[in-house]
């Protein structure tokens, strides 16, 4: 299976919004059975935000496969003990409705996540499956350490998100794969964020992007991790600023210390949104201030080396 989240088509049992010469390449599975059973050349369809673009540019897809129909998927949010569990076929705007104050990364992302009319069709499985290296729910996902569960007629396996994705468009799922849920850890006093950096507040690609995720202390920082959207050929994950930062209370120094290890970290190209050099110097800026924004309150002056 191609794993490329569309949208549906409306009614289930109404396929007269497909042309009578596509029919016979729209499937309709109403279990997770009936849909691992399907085999060939498959695009599963869920949000529709990306493909059906992809395809009206001349993309070929082979057969379309809706999962807005399967009975048995996963409610949109589970709250665990220590966990959340996000469905991979839920609506952005249900997930965010769902979370409550919980994951306030994953929140953010999706408040600046395109426009509301597309947050009510984009799935969180269809964000993570067109794996693009500007995605804006994968970063607050890589920082808190979300696992995915992929399914297949075969059984599930489980796998991190930083393991998923493999580079631009390209992710680990096998041939009848797809993305069923999310994990992700909900640890008490943890602090989660995101920043999101663009052309314009709504309906714009990341020009870049910072999730992080870390515990306050009186001694420093613990748990640290950070994640970096739009500035390598994947989302990655920043391992020796989290170094840098672990075990330390933040301040001017510490941030241009941290600013300066960030930079050396990721790999931002020149394209139509933005400079490499204006890449480098804006996602500094958003660690600043992500540092200076702990416990609510501005620690810090922000130094002008930044």
């Amino acid at each position: 299976m191609t794993p490329s989240p569309v949208p549906s088509r409306g009614n289930q049992d109404d396929h007269s919004a497909v042309p009578a010469e596509e029919q016979s390449t729209f499937r309709n599975p109403r279990t997770t059975a009936e849909l691992a059973a399907l085999d060939g050349d498959i695009s599963l369809l869920a949000g529709g935000t990306d493909v059906l673009v992809q395809r009206r540019d001349g993309r070929e897809f082979g057969t379309l496969v809706d999962l807005t129909g399967l009975s048995d998927a996963p409610p949109a949010v589970s709250h665990g003990e220590g966990v959340i569990t996000l469905s991979a076929l839920a609506p952005l705007t249900d997930i965010s409705l769902g979370l409550g104050s919980a994951l306030p990364g994953l929140r953010a992302a999706i408040e600046c996540f395109a426009s509301a009319q597309i947050r009510n069709r984009a799935t969180l499985g269809g964000n993570l499956a067109n794996a693009s290296p500007a995605a804006d729910s994968v970063p607050p996902l890589v920082a808190a350490g979300a696992v995915l569960t992929l399914r297949s007629g075969a059984g599930s396996r489980r796998v991190g998100v930083e393991e998923f994705l493999l580079g631009p468009g390209r992710t680990c799922l096998r041939r009848g794969e797809w993305i069923h849920t999310i994990d992700v850890p909900d640890e008490p006093g943890r602090q989660e964020g995101f920043r999101k950096i663009a052309g314009r507040r709504a309906l714009a690609i990341s020009v870049v992007s910072l999730a992080w995720a870390w515990t306050p202390t009186d001694s420093g920082l613990r748990d640290v991790r950070l994640a970096a959207g739009a500035v390598a050929p994947t989302v990655i994950r920043c391992p020796r600023t989290e170094a840098v930062l672990t075990g330390r209370l933040p301040t001017s120094e510490l941030a241009i210390t941290a600013a300066a290890v960030l930079r050396e970290e990721i790999s931002p190209i020149d394209d139509l949104r933005a400079t490499a050099d204006y890449r480098y110097a804006a996602i500094a800026g958003a660690l600043v201030e992500a540092l200076n924004g702990i416990n609510g309150t501005a620690g810090f002056q922000i130094p002008e080396e930044i």
